[in-house]
């Protein structure tokens, strides 16, 4: 009985608790010439044979990726400037970061190709 009126609880509980999910933007502006500066310090970090250094630096870029991607987004649901160019430049986008992200797996072995798509995603930001 008791283990009843206890599951009741519970079910009052959860069905009268307010729940609103709210959604938020990524708030961290990615500029090009700080995407620029990452993307050659990593290549710099890799030529120099220090892949540690440059896996930090990759988790800085991605997260700058992530962010960009994240505020194009945001120009197509508010429609600014224009919500076909803004999807077309997500798309764009989208597909660069999946090359990228393919080529993430060895970062020293892929240097070269690495810098070459991190450059195209930075010239769209």
């Amino acid at each position: 009985m008791k283990r009843i009126l206890f599951a009741c609880f519970l079910l009052t509980a959860t069905c009268a608790a307010p729940f609103s999910q709210t959604a938020s933007a990524q708030t961290m502006a990615v500029t090009a010439s700080a995407f620029t500066t990452q993307v050659n310090l990593m290549d710099t970090q890799l030529a120099a044979g220090d892949v540690t250094s440059a896996t930090a630096t990759w988790e800085t870029i991605n997260s700058m990726m992530k962010a960009e991607l994240g505020i194009t987004k945001g120009q197509i649901a508010s429609a600014t400037p224009d919500a076909a160019t803004a999807t077309a430049k997500y798309h764009n986008q989208v597909t660069m970061y999946k090359a990228i992200w393919a080529l993430k797996s060895s970062l020293a072995t892929n240097r070269t190709a690495l810098h070459t798509q991190l450059v195209a995603f930075g010239a769209t930001i």
